[in-house]
């Protein structure tokens, strides 16, 4: 069995398990109380309260799902839709890295149409060099997250000098609590809300800014050179790391990255995230990015 294999295999636990715990001492389908499903926001309102066990096109097949292999992906989503129409919801390995859709290190959310690039294909989106608003939501201006952090705060002594002039970390650097709020919820793992992000390739890991506002020529071949790729800081505040110590993937990374001890174990979720092979898997408004449930917060 291969590692890709053993990913349906522990979801497929992963998935009793999560039912098992969220059956009642009565014997019902009810969470215990303070629990919240599937992650530690809340859901929208048409989310269901429960995945199905046994509903056909839901949840993980007989046959195991390989990221490079688009012919084993479920092509119907739980409420019904079909796969999505951007290249990071389609279901396909639109840029033959083995990679599809949330598994994908350059995908931010499924309205991402770019699955080769850290750009997104979405018209007008990250498009301001100086101020950063939500990486995550489609559009570029913070009116409607209520995010505007300055690029400096990322990139420190690095900040390119036509960024740098009246910049002030004291104030440039606040976050709000809508930001906060509205944009960790749905930022990938690995990430902060404003696109620094931990990569993995070929087995070492860079956190490196990936906004093609500030770093155009950036791909994964040029990881390494921060005259493409400019090593950030990301902002704990809005932050959703990965640790590989606990079994978690970070962008870049197969299950053969993971320890030696998580060998037995599946792909780990924050406490409370739904784990996921495709967003199939995910209640509707939530992606599946890096085998775990997250918010899609797109605004566009």
């Amino acid at each position: 069995m291969n590692g890709r294999q053993r990913i349906s295999v522990w979801f497929a636990q992963a998935v009793a398990l999560s039912l098992s715990a969220a059956c009642g001492d009565d014997g019902s389908s009810r969470p215990p109380d303070g629990d919240v499903l599937p992650g530690d926001v809340d859901a929208p309102a048409d989310a269901p309260a429960e995945t199905p066990a046994e509903t056909p096109g839901d949840g993980p097949t007989d046959t195991p799902l390989d990221p490079g292999d688009a012919a084993d992906v479920p092509e119907v989503l739980p409420d019904g839709a079909a796969c999505g129409d951007t290249q990071c919801s389609n279901c396909i390995d639109d840029d033959g890295d083995t990679f599809i859709d949330g598994f994908d290190p350059h995908c931010s959310s499924s309205a991402d149409n770019d699955e080769a690039t850290f750009a997104t294909g979405i018209p007008g989106d990250n498009q301001d060099r100086r101020w950063q608003d939500c990486f995550f939501d489609g559009n570029s201006g913070g009116g409607d997250d209520g995010c505007r952090f300055h690029t400096c705060c990322l990139l420190g002594a690095a900040c390119p000098a036509d960024l740098s002039g009246g910049f002030d970390p004291l104030t440039d650097c606040e976050l709000s609590e809508r930001c906060i709020e509205f944009c960790l919820p749905g930022t990938t793992p690995g990430c902060d809300c404003f696109g620094c992000c931990e990569i993995w390739v070929d087995g070492v890991s860079y956190t490196v800014y990936t906004n093609p506002a500030i770093a155009p020529d950036c791909t994964l071949d040029r990881i390494a050179d921060p005259a493409y790729c400019p090593p950030c800081t990301p902002t704990t505040d809005c932050l959703n790391p990965c640790v590989p110590e606990d079994c978690e993937l970070c962008p870049g990374m197969t299950v053969a990255d993971l320890p030696p001890e998580c060998s037995e174990t599946p792909p780990a979720c924050d406490p409370g995230v739904m784990p996921c092979e495709t967003t199939a898997d995910c209640p509707t408004g939530y992606y599946c990015s890096l085998g775990c449930c997250i918010e899609d917060v797109v605004l566009i």
